[in-house]
C-alpha cells in the first residue's frame, strides 16, 4: 500500500506509547486517524495533540475485549469516513508477572483478553469490510516476547506468542481467499511506554490487580522499558512497513538474532537459554 494520502488508519490503543506513535506516523503521511483508546481522558488529550498538527481525527473510546465495542468501531469509522484501510491492532497490558503456576487465573483471563481477543475482535470486525473492498492492511501488535519467551512474564509471552501465530494464520488465509488485504505482525523490543503500568485498566469485578513482582527480571524490565526506543520512531517504522507490505516488524535490524535463535532452537531441539534481556 504505497500511497497512503488521504486514506484512514484505526489504531486501538492509541492514547499512548506505541499506538500513539504509530497515529503520529500515520498522520506524517497525510493519512486520517481514527484513534481508539480505553482511557477517555488520555484519548481526548492525545487526539487534540494530533489535531493540532494538523490531523484529521475521529476519536472513539473502545474496550477492545468486548466484541461489540469492536464492531462499533468499525460502524463509527465507516459511518465517519466512508472507509478504512489500514487496521492496528495495537491495545495490550503487561498482565501478571512472577512464576507461571503462581500467577492468579484472573490475570491470565485478563492479558489474553486485551492482548489476544483484543486483536481478533479487531479482524473480526474489519477484515469482511476490507476483504469486501478488495484494500487493506492489517498491523497486529505482537512483541519481540512473541518470538523469544520472557521469563516471569508468562501471561505476556503466551499471548504475545499466540498473536504472531494469528497473524501469519490470517495472511495465509486472506492469500488462499484470493484477497488483496496484506498482514503485518509488530515484534518490537523494549519501547518507551506505560506497559508496566497497564494495572491501571485492570477490570475491578477481577479483584485485585496483578503486578509485575519485585525481582532482578521485573527490575531490568523497569529500567530497559524507560531507557528504550522512542515509540515515534517505531511508528515510522511501521508505516514503512505497510507500504512495503512486510509481515515482520521489529524495532531494528539488530533484532533479527531473535528469530535466528527461535529458528537454531527448534533446528538443534536444544532447551532454552536465560534470554538476555538487556539484548531485547
Amino acid at each position: 500500500m504505497d500511497d497512503l494520502a488521504g486514506k484512514v488508519a484505526v489504531v486501538t490503543g492509541g492514547a499512548s506509547g506505541i499506538g500513539f506513535g504509530m497515529a503520529e506516523a500515520f498522520a506524517a503521511a497525510d493519512m486520517k486517524i481514527v484513534l481508539a483508546d480505553i482511557e477517555a481522558t488520555a484519548l481526548s488529550a492525545a487526539a487534540e495533540r494530533l489535531r493540532a498538527g494538523g490531523a484529521e481525527v475521529l476519536d472513539v473510546v473502545t474496550d477492545v475485549t468486548i466484541e461489540d465495542q469492536m464492531i462499533d468501531l468499525a460502524t463509527n469509522t465507516y459511518t465517519h469516513y466512508g472507509t478504512a484501510h489500514v487496521l492496528c491492532n495495537n491495545a495490550g497490558v503487561g498482565g501478571g508477572g512472577g512464576l507461571m503456576w503462581e500467577i492468579a487465573q484472573s490475570a491470565w483471563d485478563w492479558t489474553f483478553a486485551v492482548n489476544f481477543w483484543g486483536v481478533l475482535n479487531g479482524i473480526r470486525a474489519f477484515t469482511p469490510r476490507f476483504v469486501e473492498q478488495q484494500d487493506g492492511h492489517i498491523v497486529n501488535t505482537a512483541s519481540v516476547a512473541g518470538l523469544k519467551a520472557l521469563p516471569f512474564m508468562s501471561p505476556y509471552t503466551a499471548s504475545k506468542h499466540a498473536v504472531v501465530g494469528l497473524s501469519e494464520a490470517l495472511a495465509m488465509e486472506l492469500l488462499m481467499a484470493g484477497s488483496p488485504v496484506k498482514v503485518s505482525v509488530l515484534c518490537p523490543g523494549f519501547i518507551r511506554t506505560r506497559l508496566l503500568e497497564s494495572e491501571r485498566n485492570w477490570p475491578t469485578a477481577l479483584g485485585d490487580a496483578p503486578s509485575l513482582p519485585e525481582s532482578v527480571v521485573g527490575d531490568t524490565v523497569r529500567q530497559l522499558i524507560d531507557g528504550g526506543s522512542d515509540p515515534a520512531d517505531l511508528g515510522r517504522r511501521v508505516v514503512a512497513a505497510v507500504r512495503a507490505d512486510q509481515f515482520f516488524i521489529l524495532s531494528d535490524d539488530t533484532h533479527t538474532w531473535v528469530a535466528e535463535a527461535r529458528a537454531e532452537d527448534a533446528r538443534t531441539g536444544r532447551q532454552p537459554d536465560l534470554p538476555d534481556v538487556s539484548a531485547l
